[in-house]
């Protein structure tokens, strides 16, 4: 081979391995564990649709195969630039409104619904949306280990529908603003972990931080994001979808609902002690 041929041969391997490279920083550089993603796709099904809701409890080990599939994907598909999460996203949006009109067995949607859960919880990410600082391999690690030890203390919130994209069925542009939320937020964690000049240790953050505000926004927005692709699905294969919240008069903003945790406040305290009514004097004639 010529010289020149050799060049020309060199260049494509170079550009091969420059992308490998950049995909392989990807895969590396997602901010959420599959803990963390599992525990915000199933708190997200109490915002579902009632029916689809159904559905999803009655095949949970269904929609619980659907995410095992959803993080074992290619790295290319869980992260943005230079990965197709946008468009790995959009396609798993239409595969599962497909299903509906074919129809497939509800089972079977309900573990494309599990795969769903996942890239839209990668969209959510700010380490998975950009790869823009070139510090973040440095602190990608810890960001995980961080948002895993403080994620029991997080309240998660649930932000209302999306008439965008449930009304005007838009989810192209809902796509595009979940990344671009992501990426606005993004900057904020490397300045966080470098606030002193060095590679800050994660341990030191405070329920202060910006890293914990960040975080806290990000799986809250993943959970309602999830919430309204779900509610998308479902009408467009003729699923109802249920009247928003009610919100206080004069509201203006998102309608906000905190998840449940563990339900009635008091409820498993002692019940000992005298009765709140007087026993009763009435006496019930004989049978």
């Amino acid at each position: 081979m010529s010289e020149s041929g050799r060049r020309l041969s060199a260049v494509p391997s170079r550009s091969l391995r420059r992308i490998a490279a950049v995909v392989g920083l990807a895969a590396l550089c997602l901010g959420w564990s599959a803990g963390t993603i599992r525990h915000v796709a199933w708190s997200s099904v109490e915002f579902f649709p009632d029916d689809l809701r159904r559905q999803v409890l009655k095949h949970h080990l269904r929609y619980d195969a659907g995410i095992e599939r959803g993080l074992a994907a290619p790295p290319s598909w869980r992260a943005a630039t230079p990965g197709s999460l946008g468009e790995a996203l959009e396609g798993q949006l239409d595969h599962c409104a497909q299903c509906l009109r074919q129809p497939v067995p509800l089972d079977d949607l309900v573990e494309e619904m599990g795969v769903l859960a996942v890239r839209v919880l990668d969209a959510a990410d700010p380490l998975a949306a950009s790869h823009a600082d070139p510090r973040e391999p440095r602190y990608a690690a810890a960001y995980v280990a961080y948002v895993d030890s403080i994620r029991d203390r997080l309240r998660l919130v649930y932000y209302g529908q999306d008439a965008k994209l449930i009304d005007r069925l838009d989810p192209a542009g809902s796509v595009a603003g979940v990344l671009e939320r992501s990426r606005s937020l993004y900057p904020r964690l490397g300045d966080e972990f470098y606030r002193t000049g060095s590679l800050r240790d994660w341990r030191s953050f405070d329920d202060r931080s910006v890293a914990f505000g960040v975080t806290a926004i990000s799986l809250s927005r993943g959970l309602t994001d999830l919430a309204n692709f779900a509610s998308y699905v479902w009408r467009l294969g003729g699923g109802r979808i249920p009247t928003p919240r009610p919100t206080p008069a004069g509201h203006i903003g998102p309608t906000v609902t905190l998840t449940l945790e563990g339900g009635f406040p008091g409820r498993d305290r002692p019940a000992n002690g005298a009765p709140v009514m007087p026993v009763s004097s009435l006496a019930l004639p004989s049978p």
